[in-house]
This record gives C-alpha cells, structure tokens and sequence, in this order.
C-alpha cells in the first residue's frame, strides 16, 4: 500500500495546478474578436449585425421565435421577472439551492422569493415542495438546471399550468442539456443563460434570454435596450407609446462578446460530447471505488454543458470526515473543494439582517420581511435539509473538456482509490486528533 503524500509519501497528481483552464481561448475566437473589431462596430444600438446574428442562432438552436442578448446572466433573470410582470409583493417560489443571481433580481422589484427545498442526489427543485409553496400571492415557479442537470420538468410544467403561473428557467449551468429529448429553456414561458467567462458558451460577461412570447420579448426590450431598439422592434400598442424611450436601462452585450459567444454556439455539441465523454469515464472509474458516488444522471437526461463535476462524499463507506478526506484528496494533487455557493438560506441576506441597525440603515426592510409575504420569511440554516445534506456531502472537481484529459482523469481516479486504501491510517489520524483536544 503507498504511503500518502499527507504521511510523506509522493503525491499520485504530479501535473501543475489548475488542471481544467477554461475558457479556451482558439483560433476561432481570436479571429471571431478581430473580425469584429475591424468592422468598427463595437457598440449596436439595434439589432443588427453580430448582435442580430447571434440572437437568430441561439434561437433557431432552440427552436424558439425570440432571443434577446444582454450583458450578463443576471440582466438576463431581471429582464425575465420584469417582462413577466412581476412585481411589487408577489411570491416567486425559487430553488433553496442556486446560484445567489437567479433569486437576488426579485428583491429589487420587491418580490417575494419563496425558497423551495430540492432532490437530495442534484440539488434540483422538488415537485412535491413547489406544490406546498403555492399561495394566493404566486406568480411563477423558478427552476435552475443545477451542475446542467435538468428539473423533473413534466411535473413542474403541469403545476405551472394548473395553477396559472408563469414558468421560468435559468439555464446557466446547462447550454445543450436535454430532457426526454428536449432542450432545456424550451419548458418555461421565458427562459434565461449566462455567458459569463466559465460557462460552456462564453462571451467574457454576457447572458441571453428566449421566448416563444411576444409580450415577453417586447417588454424584455423596453427594460434594457432603450431608443432605437425599442423603436425599430416594439409593435404592441401600449408598449409602442414607450419605444423612444424604453424604460431607461442599458442591457446590451458588447459586440466583441457576441463574437466570442457566436463561436461557442458553434463549438456547443462538439465540447460537450468530448466533455461528457471525458466526465462519464471518469464517473465509470469513480463508481468502482467506495466512498464515493459519481454525480447522479437520470436515464431520461442528458446534462449538456455539464457545468461542475460533483461526486458525493460517502462517509458510511469510508469512516473518515469529509474535511479529512478533501485534505488528503488535495495533497495527493488533486484539484478539489467545496461547490462555492451553499443554499441560499445559509446567507445573511436571506435571513433575519433587519434586525440589525445597519442593515436597516443601509438596505430598509428588505421584501423578504416588509408585510407583503403571506407569512413572514426568516430563513436560517436548516430549513432545507435535502439540498442542504446534498451540499454537505459535495466535492467540486475540474470539468474536464480536452481530448487529451484521459491520463489525468485516470491519475485522479488513482489518487481517490489511494486515499479509500489508506483510511484506516486517516482514521487513526482523526481520534489521535480528538485525544488531544
């Protein structure tokens, strides 16, 4: 049995540190860049040229009537919620478990986030809790494709449709990902993608918003695409009487980011078949060692973007701590740590901070707490037990993308099996610990 690095042996991962360097920044997309700015076009006010090229490609990959390009994911969200109409003291049930920015954008249209507990091996909304959250004051459902794995999407569009509330998607994590055959972002009414740098398609800092609904799209316009986009493109009467104008904010993506996420559209199913490649051998090599659970794929999804590779910590199977296992994992070279966003109830803003004289001072009383919910929402750590034990137990690993990643991948696998055949020494390590406490 070899000695662990953390004992003084050698490391199994001898390859420098970062082992996933995204985005890849190839020929295409320096070309793309270049033949944008020698156009001298580097900031459209319309929808025309690069900006148009990219929206009617995102679109058509969808399969839907509208795309609207924006400078970042969240713009994205906010441009949804306000082209949903969603406002002042409505409730919008969101995931416990996102990305902070999927929920944030409703709190500054004084809206309600109903935060919703999820599945216990993705993370992902529940069904079943969605339906215990639904009030007279609901205005939509928010589904986020955790780590580009899909929502149970049949059982959300049913309550959705029955209850008469708007559907929205955050795809963020899951460019290309399909359910039962279908694209994710083409359940929702409207539904939304970032293009931030470390996503599979990537502008630097961009989003993109798609809908089959016109009222959506044209209000999506008026938010953030103020003058002549507005004018050339707002047609509904009483939106029209706003077009010279819109409604004062400035979405637009920069021509130069358009490029660079025109060519990742291109690039999208050829990365992830290699990536999905990459990752599925890794999971295969990862399922023979206990301890450890590869992430969960269910038969009728694919992932698509496969954005975080998140296996699950087994602590049954293995008798050490979690801390003790990422600690020795990262000394044999590999490259590990906690996913970086917990659920949400485990940040100060969405608890109980108005209870403070300086969150009052700075923030007033925040919606979450200032009358207009149905019951008032304090947030504390333990409310959401199944996404909260998920994130307890989640390690993040590189998103492998290269053809040529077999090797580390197989050194990685090496390194986990290293540190499971040296778990009694690792235990006896954690109760000399204790002793000495």
């Amino acid at each position: 049995m070899e000695k662990l690095a953390v004992m003084g042996g050698k490391s199994v991962v001898t390859n420098k540190h970062p082992h996933y360097v995204w985005p890849l920044i190839e020929t295409e997309e320096r070309e793309a860049v270049i033949r944008q700015m020698a156009t001298g076009e580097i900031s459209i006010n319309d929808r025309t040229g690069i900006i148009k090229e990219l929206e009617n490609d995102f679109a058509k990959y969808h399969g839907v009537e509208y795309a609207l390009s924006v400078n970042n994911g969240t713009s994205a969200l906010y441009s949804a919620y306000f082209a949903c109409n969603i406002h002042e003291g409505d409730e919008v049930i969101v995931p416990a478990y996102t990305f902070m920015a999927t929920v944030t954008p409703l709190l500054h249209l004084n809206a309600v986030p109903v935060l919703c507990d999820g599945q216990s091996d993705t993370g992902n909304i529940l069904p079943s809790e969605v339906l215990k959250k639904i009030t007279p004051r609901t205005k939509a459902i928010v589904v986020t494709q955790m780590w580009g794995h899909p929502c149970e999407m049949d059982e959300i569009v049913k309550i959705a449709k029955e209850h008469k509330l708007y559907l929205i998607e955050d795809c963020s994590h899951a460019h290309g990902a399909t359910y039962k055959g279908k694209k994710v972002g083409t359940f929702g009414d409207v539904s939304c993608f970032s293009l931030q740098g470390k996503k599979i398609i990537y502008a630097g800092e961009g989003g993109i918003l798609i809908t089959n609904n016109r009222e959506i799209y044209e209000r999506a316009i008026l938010l953030g695409h103020y003058r002549k986009r507005t004018y050339e493109e707002v047609d509904i009467p009483f939106f029209k009487s706003f077009s010279k104008t819109g409604y004062g904010l400035k979405f637009r993506m920069h021509p130069l980011a358009a490029a660079l996420a025109k060519v990742g559209l291109e690039k999208l199913d050829s990365r992830i078949k290699q990536r999905t490649a990459n990752l599925d051998y890794l999971s295969e090599l990862l399922a023979e060692i206990p301890g450890i659970e590869p992430p969960v794929t269910y038969d009728y999804v694919t992932r698509g973007a496969y954005y975080g590779y998140k296996p699950l910590f087994k602590q049954n199977e293995i008798g050490i701590s979690y801390k003790t296992y990422m600690w020795a994992l990262q000394a044999e070279g590999v490259e590990v740590h906690t996913p970086g966003s917990p659920p949400l109830n485990h940040y100060q803003l969405f608890q109980n901070y108005t209870n403070s004289n300086v969150g009052k001072k700075w923030l007033g009383e925040w919606p979450l707490r200032n009358g207009f919910a149905t019951s008032e929402k304090r947030y504390k750590v333990g409310d959401f037990p199944n996404v909260e034990d998920y994130y307890s137990k989640t390690l993040s690993l590189p998103t492998f993308t290269n053809e040529g990643d077999k090797e580390i991948i197989e050194l990685y696998a090496k390194a986990f099996r290293k540190v499971y055949e040296n778990r009694e020494v690792l235990l006896k390590m954690e109760e000399g610990k204790k002793c000495q406490n």
